[in-house]
This record gives C-alpha cells, sequence and structure tokens, in this order.
C-alpha cells in the first residue's frame, strides 16, 4: 500500500472532481484497525468510466443477497465449526490436518479483504449493512489470524490469501529487529526504543504514517531485506497460507526514498514473486498501476497472479489493471465511503467491495459486487 504524497496537478483535479469518495489508499495497522493511506494516482487516468467499463457504463441493481436490510450477524466462526487443536509448537505453525488445497484462481473467483478482524465468518460473511458475502478467496492479516483460524477458513472451503508489508518497517511487527536499521532510515539512522527511525537521511518516514521504506536499491540493503521477506514467506507458508498480499511495493513513486527507482521496484516485485511462486503459494500485485504501463507490464502481469486495487473509480484508472483480466487473473477494486450506492456493470473477473469509512473491515461493507462470469 502506498505513502502519502502530494498529488500532480491532474491528479488532484480528479480527486475534487470525485464527490464524496475517499482518496486511493493503502493500510497500515494503527493500534486495532486498518486506517486507510491517501496516495496519489498510479497512473495516467483512463478515458473508460467509474469503474473502468467505459462513458456509457449502466448501472445495476443490487444483486440478491446485498440489500442493505440488517440481518442478524452468523455466530463467530469459532461457534459455526470447530477448529483444530493447537499444534505443540504454538500457533505459527499449520496443524497437521487435512485442509482444502488452494483453488485455481479463474475470472470467476471471488473475493474478499478483511484486515481487522482476527477471526472472520465463513463460508459466509454477513456485514452490519446486511451485505452476504460467499467470496472463494479470503485475504487476512497473515499476523492477525493464527493457523488454527487460517485451517478453519480453508475447512469452509476458502483459499486464503496472507497479507504483510513488503516495502516498509512497520514498528510493531514482532521481526522489526531483523531489519538492518540502515536500511529503513538511512546511513547513520538507527532505532529508538519504539523501533521508530531517529537520525539516517530522513526520508524514507511515510507522510502522515508511523512507517519507514525499505532500501530496495543498495546491495546490502537489498540482501538484508530480502533475508526478512524469505523468512516472513516460509512463516505464511507454516502457518497454512495458500498466497500472500505484499503491500507497499510502490517506493519508486512516493519519493524515491534510498534512491529506490522504479527498476529496482519491478526487480524486487519479481523476486518477491518468484520466492513465493517456489514456496507453493499465490501472490497478488497491489496497486502499482504505473508499472502496468510500458515495457514493464506485461512482465508483472506474468509474474503476478491477481490484482487488489483501491480507489481506482476514483481516479478514473481501473482500466489500468485490464490486462490482468485479459490474461484470465481476477481483481477486487476496493473503495471507500458511500459514492457507490449499487453495482455498476463489472467486466468478467472483476470484483468489488465498497466499505464504509476508512478501515478494511468486512463488517463495514455497504456493498459486494461479483462480476459476471466469464
Amino acid at each position: 500500500m502506498a505513502g502519502t504524497l502530494k498529488l500532480s496537478l491532474f491528479g488532484l483535479l480528479v480527486f475534487l472532481g470525485a464527490t464524496a469518495a475517499a482518496p486511493a489508499c493503502d493500510k497500515t495497522h494503527q493500534g486495532s484497525s486498518y486506517t486507510r493511506r491517501p496516495a496519489r494516482p498510479q497512473g495516467t487516468a483512463s478515458a473508460g468510466g467509474p469503474l473502468g467499463s467505459g462513458a456509457g457504463m449502466s448501472i445495476q441493481p443490487v444483486p440478491s443477497g446485498t440489500a442493505s436490510d440488517a440481518v442478524p450477524l452468523p455466530s463467530p466462526i469459532g461457534e459455526t465449526q470447530p477448529v483444530p487443536s493447537p499444534p505443540a509448537s504454538g500457533n505459527n505453525t499449520a496443524p497437521d490436518t487435512p485442509t482444502t488445497p488452494a483453488q485455481g484462481l479463474s475470472l470467476a473467483s471471488t473475493l474478499i479483504y478483511d484486515l481487522d478482524n482476527t477471526g472472520i465468518n465463513a463460508p459466509t460473511i454477513t456485514s452490519g449493512s446486511g451485505v452476504k458475502i460467499d467470496a472463494n478467496v479470503y485475504i487476512v492479516d497473515m499476523s492477525g489470524n493464527s493457523a488454527e483460524q487460517i485451517a478453519a477458513y480453508k475447512e469452509a472451503g476458502k483459499t486464503v490469501v496472507c497479507y504483510f508489508s513488503a516495502g516498509t518497517l512497520e514498528p510493531f511487527r514482532d521481526d522489526v529487529k531483523s531489519f538492518d536499521p540502515t536500511c529503513a532510515c538511512g546511513p547513520g539512522g538507527t532505532l529508538n526504543s519504539a523501533n521508530e527511525c531517529v537520525g539516517g537521511s530522513g526520508d524514507s518516514k511515510m507522510d502522515d504514517w508511523n512507517e519507514f521504506w525499505l532500501d530496495i536499491h543498495s546491495p546490502t540493503c537489498k540482501t538484508n531485506v530480502q533475508d526478512v521477506m524469505t523468512k516472513r514467506i516460509q512463516a505464511a507458508k507454516e502457518k497454512g497460507c495458500d498466497g500472500m498480499d505484499p503491500d507497499n511495493v510502490d517506493s519508486y513513486s512516493n519519493g524515491s526514498p534510498h534512491g529506490n527507482t522504479k527498476q529496482d521496484q519491478v526487480d524486487y516485485l519479481l523476486w518477491l514473486s518468484k520466492t513465493i511462486h517456489d514456496a507453493g503459494m499465490i501472490v497478488d500485485l497491489k496497486n502499482s498501476g504505473g508499472l502496468l504501463q510500458g515495457d514493464t507490464g506485461a512482465q508483472l502481469v506474468d509474474a503476478f497472479d491477481f490484482s487488489v486495487i483501491e480507489s481506482c473509480a476514483v481516479y478514473n484508472e481501473c482500466d489500468i489493471y485490464d490486462p490482468f483480466l485479459a490474461a484470465g487473473k481476477p481483481q477486487i477494486q476496493i473503495e471507500y465511503g458511500s459514492s457507490i450506492k449499487s453495482c455498476p456493470a463489472l467486466k468478467p473477473g472483476q470484483n468489488l467491495a465498497v466499505y464504509r469509512g476508512e478501515t478494511l473491515d468486512s463488517k463495514k461493507i455497504t456493498l459486494n459486487c461479483p462480476g459476471p462470469s466469464a
């Protein structure tokens, strides 16, 4: 997910023109919830309609099951199905019980994103607005969900994709001490008792957010960052994750901290994709629409299995991500606020989830729109 950045004049005009809509954003854990992180548009706005479906897009009635009439919330997941007993080594290793293999992704796949809850309902989620969601891919926080919870999702028929920040140092993470402080803070920088950068180059802190961009440019730091991420990927595999959702993968367009370049970003993304695939898991590309334009686009679409896009309707840039659809790879579009009231005409492979407010909490979904079958 991307850091705050001053909008270009064009991006600012687009933003001001998006009535009551939230800016494109990424998420970071701030205490108990993941809150939006404004970011500038990832690429040149397309000529298509609000959701990349053309200027003449039609608005369809909300599908059955997504009406806003409130219905009782189902029982928590632990009360509706048995949860495997914890393994002897604790909750960081997947239990030795049969689980559903990772389902093959296609344009028919349905996806849901929830980073706020450490146990969400399965097989069907019902939001506070009464929206029912029966998605077959769950994207959840890796650290916030135990191996037992992940196993329960899989036993309910879900493919589980685990979120982690691949591009920033987050002071609250358990493995924060594994980073060389120089690789987050810059030369001469150190981490204080709160694991925040002190000294150094001073250009790595995300605007308005207590996270620090990682150096993926210098050889020494690339080695350190890749070592930390390799361990996270292995931990996700051991926990039972079927895939990974790497966030904050566009530092080059957020002030180029540490001298990070567009090519550095592409090289790092290709390394992440290969390492995650080698571990037997799927992986998505998060936002990063600017990298899909030009020579690097086809390479990245080939390397990643699906895409996660935030607020593309606000910036009228959903079409930028169409190469994933053309390759038979699905996407989930995440929007915030109340600007979209009913399901638009989506393309095969597109999923739309609208969240009330600024947190990625499935209880706050006001609209869920799976795309048509391919």
